[in-house]
């Protein structure tokens, strides 16, 4: 997370992706329509602080947010994140935090 969003080099690569007839389409009948469909999509967000779910600080979390409206509005409906948080903590919680992200990211392959 970078000042409770994402970093300015993946907003622009977003925006590189994010085009009318690229990624999705605009009508009057229909409205915007995502498509980029039929396919999973996995964020996995990195935290200095704990803003995840149950945490408390949750409000703060733009990051995750903001990567699900996107992906979504350009077409994606299964979007599953990953969350590596806090790294900023004591050395045995960041490392705790990795392990376990870890973990979800080979249970979440297996089932891609």
């Amino acid at each position: 997370m970078w000042n409770f969003s994402i970093p300015y080099k993946l907003k622009h690569y977003i925006d590189l992706l994010v085009h009318r007839g690229l990624t999705f389409s605009f009508t009057p009948e229909e409205g915007y329509r995502g498509l980029v469909t039929g396919k999973p999509l996995v964020a996995v967000c990195a935290r200095g602080g704990a803003y995840g779910p149950g945490s408390g600080a949750e409000a703060w979390d733009q990051q995750g947010r903001y990567l699900e409206h996107i992906f979504g509005f350009i077409g994606f409906t299964e979007i599953r994140e990953i969350l590596v948080e806090p790294t900023e903590a004591m050395p045995t919680s960041k490392e705790a935090s990795v392990a376990a992200a870890s973990r979800q990211a080979a249970e979440m392959a297996r089932n891609f």
